[in-house]
């Protein structure tokens, strides 16, 4: 069975999505500008993909926003399993490598106004 490498960004980037900390994963320019024009819900937007269908292994890069004041290693660890436990399980791919690049961390507020801004609305002040 072979697997096209959008599944397996699009399984790695729910994946990631699910885990405790991880806010948002972004791609370049492109991609960004891509996801604003749709309804926003493209799992493997900053998901890159190195697969071996013979091997049935992958490498995989993701970029991701992480929450201010969490601890990123625990993040990453978590992020780790998550991924590997998720890809195997639905194609039984082995993951040989996962990279994370942080592009940012942000505040619980920083994050509202990035997605009210990114939604068009204004966002709520806290009191």
């Amino acid at each position: 069975m072979l697997f096209d490498d959008a599944v397996l960004e699009k399984i790695a980037g729910k994946a990631a999505m699910n885990v405790p900390g991880v806010l948002a994963l972004q791609g370049n320019l492109i991609e960004n500008l891509s996801d604003r024009l749709t309804d926003g819900e493209q799992p493997q937007i900053g998901v890159s993909v190195d697969a071996n269908q013979e091997r049935q292994t992958v490498a995989l890069e993701l970029t991701a926003l992480l929450a201010y004041g969490k601890r990123a290693e625990a993040i990453f660890d978590q992020l780790v399993d998550q991924i590997t436990r998720d890809v195997k399980t639905m194609t039984g791919f082995q993951i040989t490598q996962i990279k994370l690049r942080v592009k940012d961390l942000l505040t619980k507020e920083e994050w509202a106004q990035a997605e009210a801004k990114r939604a068009g609305k204004k966002p709520k002040k806290e009191s």
